[in-house]
């Protein structure tokens, strides 16, 4: 992708700068205004911060979709106020148990669970932002959300330390699963450092680091983070090649007719290897588009 004023850049944001910090600091760098992320990094965390640029932003939706993988510590025997550690650390209860019992209490927490997200969240309470209301010492009732854990394993445990991999469904917080971890020990527990490593299929070992895109300067570097659509929404949207003609059709708003369609189901719609756009299947094979990327004067 030629980025610049479009595309979807991949970069590995360090602890400490908002998601919104670096969404600044790409405006300034690049000279673009309209530029979003997908799927909000706390402070606490660093690694993968997708960005889509210009038209492209309209794609953070569906990129959020796409399954997350995370590397993080646990502190055990205490709880935070805010689940990590940035906020107010309490003394836990009980004593840390054994790795057998950690492994035996993390047994519930994975597939299909029920959620309750970190008072200290962006999950919206009556229009407001629970953390506003958390800072202010308001009563919150937050209410579970069922996600997918699809991975949540130890891979290193010295006492009180506690260090996991996590892959997950969008809407997961790892902060919610120490928590709830640390409940059924009965010893607290809270995120000490957590690092995303994957969104979809971009990974943190293909990012560009803060510096660089501070500065600007190393092109080459800025260039190879950046992501094809077809490749940001693999695994997320099954891809659906079309011809010229047919694309044109597709831009004007116009609905395809397509053999193997599924009902309800959306689709990646390219065209000589353009992305065109995201259509929603109906009856009949009928693809209606949902969002149209590109122009039907481009798709000459």
């Amino acid at each position: 992708m030629d980025g610049g004023n479009e595309g979807i850049l991949v970069v590995d944001k360090a602890t400490g700068p908002t998601s919104h910090d670096v969404v600044a600091m790409a405006r300034r760098t690049l000279q673009v205004r309209r530029i979003g992320h997908c799927g909000t990094l706390d402070p606490l965390a660093s690694g993968v911060l997708v960005l889509c640029i210009g038209p492209l932003t309209r794609l953070s939706d569906w990129i959020s979709r796409g399954g997350k993988e995370y590397g993080a510590t646990l502190r055990l025997g205490a709880t935070s106020s805010t689940d990590d550690a940035l906020g107010e650390i309490q003394p836990g209860g009980e004593e840390v148990p054994c790795i057998e019992q950690i492994e035996a209490a993390m047994v519930p927490l994975r597939g299909w669970i029920d959620q309750v997200p970190p008072a200290h969240s962006a999950v919206k309470v009556d229009g407001v932002r629970s953390y506003r209301r958390a800072r202010r010492n308001e009563a919150i009732k937050l209410s579970p959300r069922q996600v997918r854990v699809d991975r949540f394993e130890i891979v290193d445990f010295e006492v009180p330390r506690l260090r996991i991999r996590v892959e997950c469904g969008k809407g997961t917080y790892i902060r919610s699963l120490a928590r709830d971890l640390g409940v059924a020990l009965g010893c607290g527990a809270y995120v000490e450092t957590l690092r995303r490593l994957r969104i979809g299929t971009m990974r943190v070992e293909d990012a560009v680091g803060l510096e660089t895109l501070r500065s600007g300067d190393d092109f080459e570097a800025l260039q190879a983070a950046y992501v094809e659509p077809r490749l940001a929404l693999q695994g997320i949207l099954e891809p659906l090649d079309i011809d010229a003609d047919a694309a044109r059709v597709f831009a004007h708003g116009q609905p395809l007719t397509v053999v193997d369609a599924q009902p309800d189901e959306e689709r990646a719609i390219f065209a000589g290897g353009r992305f065109v756009g995201i259509g929603r299947t109906g009856e009949g094979g009928r693809v209606q588009p949902a969002r149209v990327f590109a122009p039907p004067d481009a798709l000459a």
